[in-house]
């Protein structure tokens, strides 16, 4: 479930490489809403271990497991990774 929250993380940039790719249906408001809805995480392995994200359909469909590049996060939200996920802001 994405957040739309403000994120007051710092901007952090590190090597990683894309280890699993996970999709399921969840109920956003349980009993309320009749039809699930998608979720994409991607996980990746870094020098500090793993880490998780939840992302669009959309950048879940541009990388495999296996590719490797510099991630860019903040705090939970992925911003970047390698040449395949570019940072976006309005």
């Amino acid at each position: 479930m994405l957040r739309y929250t403000r994120n007051k993380y710092r901007k952090e940039s590190i090597s990683a490489k894309l280890i699993e790719k996970k999709e399921g249906e969840y109920f956003a408001v349980p009993g309320k809403v009749p039809s699930p809805e998608a979720f994409f995480e991607l996980i990746f392995m870094t020098e500090e271990g793993m880490k998780t994200f939840e992302v669009s359909v959309f950048e879940y469909n541009v990388v495999d497991v296996g590719m490797e590049g510099t991630l860019v996060f903040q705090g939970y939200q992925l911003l970047s990774f390698g040449d395949w996920i570019k940072e976006f802001s309005l």
